[in-house]
């Protein structure tokens, strides 16, 4: 009965720190890609800059530390543009935040930014 009950206690600590290593992800591990970022900068350009500029997303980023992307791109897709909120489609949204990361000294990666695949796992971390 002890052999058991230690490997159930092993089997339940390593499915516990899994769970935790894929909470782990941030926006330094390459969760989007370069052609989102550029993409996002046609957008940002069009839709953003002219009220915001990067100095702005940089302290953005910081009061989203060790926060999910997902309630970032929420809240952008929620409140902009200021004139017209959520007038953007989804992927534009993900395209500028993707965009926003780049500027901010975030590396590209593989795989693209999705609100549907992911993005609740992948923390904020301030630039």
């Amino acid at each position: 009965m002890k052999n058991s009950l230690k490997i159930i206690l092993a089997l339940t600590s390593l499915a516990l720190s899994q769970i935790g290593m894929a909470q782990d992800k941030t926006v330094n591990d390459g969760v989007f890609t370069a052609a989102q970022a550029e993409t996002g900068k046609s957008v940002y350009d069009n839709s953003c800059k002219t009220c915001h500029d990067m100095r702005f997303y940089r302290d953005i980023l910081k009061s989203y530390n060790n926060q999910p992307v997902l309630w970032l791109w929420e809240s952008i897709l929620g409140t902009m543009p200021a004139d017209n909120p959520g007038s953007l489609m989804l992927e534009e949204y993900t395209d500028v935040i993707a965009y926003i990361l780049s500027e901010n000294g975030f590396p590209a990666g593989e795989a693209k930014l999705d609100p549907d695949n992911g993005m609740d796992a992948i923390n904020v971390i301030s630039p």
